[in-house]
């Protein structure tokens, strides 16, 4: 009887090896922890610059650049949820610095984002290049809007230090760069399945715009869009027809009055706006509570408050209560931390609605972002990103 007992439990412990071993080859539970793995294959990524980078697995250690306006982090979040405070190691102090309110609101939710090592800013040169090497990461995600600069400055150290540069491009606001830039982020990080959901999700709301548009045929609105930031007494930033505001205006037919004015972005004349007199208004709110006059969305403003403040502009400059867009009250304000991101098909959406009110009655700019945020971020949704001067 023992002799059977013995000879059961042996054949129970070589099954279980078998077994174990068959788990092991097939990938077994741990390979799901990363949806777009490949299975121990290089992984190859042709970023928005045209250059191929290969990984020899995704990537676990990122750096990443511009988090508050046009950078991975957002995008990153969508792909990974809460584990993007795991993933990414170190960060610029741009979204802390700039968009202090959504920081303040994403650390709410998730904690351990305080912990990132901040590693300085490739623009204003506080790159700390050492620190990055030391942190050791696989991959810098990098806006294509720095890559002159980086790659004189910096690459080169990243290069020696077997760092792989990975570029990325919202700030064009093309839809072509924005699926790249989803693309080769959700490549790396082994999340190809996501970020194809992501990618779906941009690109119908894209072409749902895109096609009623192609349907118009009224004549563009012209169209001043400024930045909020200096309040009434000083101008904010304007923009040409190829960057942030200004490419999401015209691409939504909007006929932009400082396309010519600026080369990128900038301040323009006073009387220059109003000698143009447009039909439209829009000064873009954040949370600059440096200047209390600033135009103010986002999650901590609240209606009564941004009213007054975006009234203020059409009643304390000069000459603005006699402009066609304050009389006719087409004066407006949308989030400047929109633009430049993953789920800134809403702003062509609330620009093309606030261009074109009957052709996209039906369509609900707001509901939109807030579906991005339940469906992809670990963030809660909440605040005012959108405003009608009443």
């Amino acid at each position: 009887m023992m002799q059977k007992k013995n000879y059961m439990a042996y054949v129970a412990a070589v099954f279980l090896l078998i077994a174990s071993m068959l788990v092991a080859a097939c990938g077994g539970p741990s390979d799901t922890k990363k949806d777009g793995a490949q299975n121990g294959k290089p992984i190859e990524i042709t970023d928005v610059s045209g250059q191929t980078v290969t990984l020899k697995k995704p990537a676990e250690r990122v750096v990443v650049q511009l988090s508050g306006s046009g950078g991975a982090f957002l995008t990153m979040a969508a792909l990974e949820g809460k584990d993007v405070a795991k993933t990414i190691v170190g960060m610029d102090p741009n979204i802390s610095k700039l968009r202090a309110d959504m920081w303040n609101h994403y650390k709410a939710d998730v904690p351990e984002l305080e912990k990132i090592p901040i590693i300085g800013n490739v623009n204003d040169k506080t790159f700390d290049v050492e620190q990055v090497i030391a942190l050791n990461p696989d991959v810098i995600f990098m806006p294509l809007y720095f890559k002159e600069q980086y790659e004189a400055d910096y690459k080169p150290k990243m290069d020696a230090a077997g760092i792989q540069t990975i570029y990325i491009d919202y700030h064009s606001e093309t839809l072509e760069n924005h699926q790249k830039s989803i693309e080769a982020i959700g490549k790396a990080l082994g999340k190809e399945d996501r970020a194809e959901e992501i990618k779906k999700f941009y690109t119908d709301h894209y072409n749902n715009v895109m096609d009623r548009l192609s349907k118009i045929t009224k004549p563009k609105p012209t169209v001043y869009i400024e930045t909020g930031n200096e309040g009434p007494e000083g101008l904010g930033f304007a923009y040409s027809d190829k960057v942030a505001w200004g490419a999401l205006a015209t691409k939504v037919r909007g006929d932009l009055i400082t396309k010519d004015a600026v080369k990128s972005a900038g301040p323009v004349n006073p009387e220059f706006i109003l000698e143009r007199n447009p039909d439209i208004i829009m000064i873009m709110g954040s949370y600059w509570p440096k200047k209390s006059t600033s135009m103010r969305l986002g999650f901590d403003a609240n209606e009564e408050q941004s009213q007054s403040l975006l009234k203020a502009f059409t009643t304390e400059r000069q000459g603005w209560p006699e402009l066609k867009a304050v009389q006719s009250k087409h004066v407006y304000s949308a989030h400047h931390g929109l633009p430049r991101e993953v789920y800134d098909v809403a702003v062509l959406e609330y620009l093309a609605k606030t261009f074109y009110p009957e052709e996209f009655a039906d369509v609900n700019p707001e509901g939109t972002l807030k579906e991005f945020y339940d469906k992809f971020l670990p963030f809660s949704y909440g605040g005012i990103w959108f405003m009608h001067l009443n």
